[in-house]
């Protein structure tokens, strides 16, 4: 039988798991979606050059900041976050919103050659990554109220 010091560790690093992945679920779908995506175009727009790359890294990462400058109104605004039972349900979907993320991104590299495939690319799977994301988050909302969880459409502004 564990003494009682044990328990407490165990409890603190089970805790301490549950929050990491909790909070990096979206992080982590994103990763996964950029990496593939990058892939993708590399088969089939060929190797890229320094510059297609810089594009590639620009495109991805303007995904997020223009969603972020819209929804917080000019960065004036807070982002709210669900509590952690709705986003752990909304985020065990990341399959979906990681491969609609990839299928959009697979269309923009097939619409052209063109360099500007390289920043569009990542860009539109970005944007789409985020918006099946939220409906995922939304469909868990709803479920989850469904289900009598009074506090599941409760947000944080922190």
């Amino acid at each position: 039988m564990p003494e009682h010091g044990e328990e407490q560790e165990d409890d603190t690093l089970v805790r301490a798991m549950r929050s990491t992945v909790g909070r990096e679920s979206t992080t982590f779908g994103f990763s996964i979606l950029v990496t593939v995506t990058f892939g993708l175009l590399q088969v089939l727009q060929g190797s890229p050059d320094v510059l297609r790359v810089v594009l590639y890294a620009v495109g991805a990462v303007m995904s997020f900041t223009v969603l972020e400058g819209v929804l917080s109104r000019g960065f004036r605004g807070p982002m709210p976050q669900h509590r952690t039972r709705t986003l752990a349900l909304g985020t065990s979907l990341n399959i979906v919103s990681v491969l609609a993320g990839l299928g959009a991104a697979y269309l923009v590299a097939r619409w052209s050659q063109h360099v500007v495939v390289w920043p569009a690319a990542p860009f539109v799977a970005g944007v789409v990554y985020l918006l099946v994301e939220s409906l995922e988050a939304a469909l868990a909302e709803r479920l989850l109220t469904r289900s009598g969880d009074r506090q599941a459409g409760e947000v944080s502004d922190d």
